[in-house]
């Protein structure tokens, strides 16, 4: 048995591939891009409700509305884009006991700017609530 011999293209099939593959490369890009920004929105959402965690932790220790958000702060430096708003509230003053409520609001960029003249910037709002561990001195 003789090896076959690769056949020579014909005149209609040169370039083939290359139309092929330029058909195929706008989806492939666009898959690429909706995967990575899903990753990034879940990362956000972790971060900030991280964020409120810390924050209402250190409130509950400190019963210190600036070191609450201070450490809501600190934990959401990782955050892309402009930094989030908290909101540290004691709904019930600050005998110990009483709760302490961090609120972190986050509107994440996309990443295609031009991109949010279609669809809205996704945006979080987490809040933790947590016992006061001390009181007002």
């Amino acid at each position: 048995m003789e090896p076959r011999q690769a056949r020579k293209p014909t005149r209609g099939e040169h370039g083939q591939a290359a139309v092929e593959f330029a058909l195929v490369l706008p989806v492939l890009l666009l898959i690429t891009l909706v995967v990575c920004q899903v990753a990034l929105t879940f990362n956000c959402y972790l971060v900030v409700t991280s964020a409120s965690r810390e924050g209402a932790r250190r409130g509950a220790e400190t019963n210190d509305t600036d070191a609450a958000r201070k450490a809501s702060m600190s934990a959401a430096g990782g955050l892309p884009g402009t930094g989030p708003e908290v909101e540290v509230s004691f709904p019930e003053g600050r005998a110990k006991g009483s709760p302490v409520v961090v609120t972190v609001t986050y509107r994440m960029p996309l990443l295609l700017p031009g991109l949010e003249r279609l669809i809205s910037r996704p945006s979080f709002k987490r809040s933790t609530t947590m016992a006061l561990e001390r009181g007002s001195q």
